[in-house]
């Protein structure tokens, strides 16, 4: 079994750079959406770009409980997860990370 400071610090590298991607992704979107201004889609020497504008309507359950506190209690549901935060306590560590 890998040594569970290794499996740490990879999980650690990893969500960073998903995080870094995802930053990078909605730029590159937004430089998309940009350039094409008021177009629904625009055509370049190798794409074909479609842009759709989609609306949803979610409900305000901040507002909902507040109106009505006791529907919480009807009508709520009550997840679970689990989160993982991991700080590095020795100077090794701390140099590598």
């Amino acid at each position: 079994m890998e040594n569970i400071n290794s499996i740490i610090l990879e999980y650690l590298s990893e969500t960073e750079k998903r995080k870094a991607a995802e930053k990078r992704e909605k730029a590159l979107k937004d430089l998309i959406i940009a350039y094409a201004g008021n177009l629904d889609n625009f055509t370049t020497d190798i794409y074909t770009v479609v842009i759709k504008t989609t609306t949803s309507s979610r409900l305000d359950t901040v507002a909902l409980y507040h109106d009505f506190p006791d529907i919480k209690e009807t009508y709520g549901r009550t997840t679970t997860s689990k989160s993982i935060t991991a700080v590095a306590t020795s100077s090794a560590a701390k140099k590598t990370a």
